[in-house]
């Protein structure tokens, strides 16, 4: 596994994001019978290495605001190139949203963060995480490659979750463009 000195945390915030072709995730995913496009796709890296590939899904003519508050349907798949230990993965979810929220909101957000990251595992090269909420259905539900590992109903969870890579500051102002660049 890569375990660089520094925690993938700082890795990523200095990553370089790389335009990824839309049809490496494809056009269009659905949640229930929501139909969502492709909004736009970038590729994490460190220093030389891929991490891995991002995509983000929402409804056509999405807004902006709307995406990033979890105010409509979306997902937002990751495919790891490479080895990633569920701890350096906890690192850059803290380190984002450490500079997110003060300290009190985190600490009221914590309990929910540990739980969507208690039933995350290490990955390996080729293993996809998707994340899906359906504010319709108040329904969150994290998936590693089709198995579903988390569900909640908490939207509060979803909107800090999502934050991570859609929120301000997110965990790389880079990926959140890429994202975020397909939109209408």
């Amino acid at each position: 596994m890569i375990r660089p000195a520094l925690a993938l945390a700082t890795c990523l915030a200095w990553s370089a994001i790389l335009p990824v072709a839309a049809a490496e995730f494809g056009p269009k995913v659905s949640l229930s019978d929501t139909p969502l496009v492709l909004q736009g796709a970038g590729t994490a890296s460190y220093m030389f290495w891929d991490v891995y590939d991002a995509a983000l899904y929402a409804p056509p003519g999405a807004g902006e605001a709307a995406i990033a508050a979890a105010e409509v349907p979306m997902s937002l798949v990751l495919a790891y190139h490479r080895p990633v230990a569920v701890e350096d993965i906890r690192k850059a979810t803290w380190a984002a949203l450490d500079r997110q929220y003060d300290a009190a909101d985190r600490a009221a957000i914590r309990p929910k963060i540990d739980a969507i990251q208690n039933a995350m595992v290490d990955v390996g090269e080729g293993d996809r995480y998707r994340l899906d909420w359906q504010p319709e259905r108040r329904r969150l539900v994290l998936h590693l490659n089709g198995v579903t590992r988390f569900e909640s109903d908490d939207a509060e969870l979803a909107r800090a979750y999502f934050g991570i890579w859609l929120g301000q500051p997110p965990l790389s102002d880079k990926l959140r463009r890429a994202l975020l660049s397909q939109r209408d």
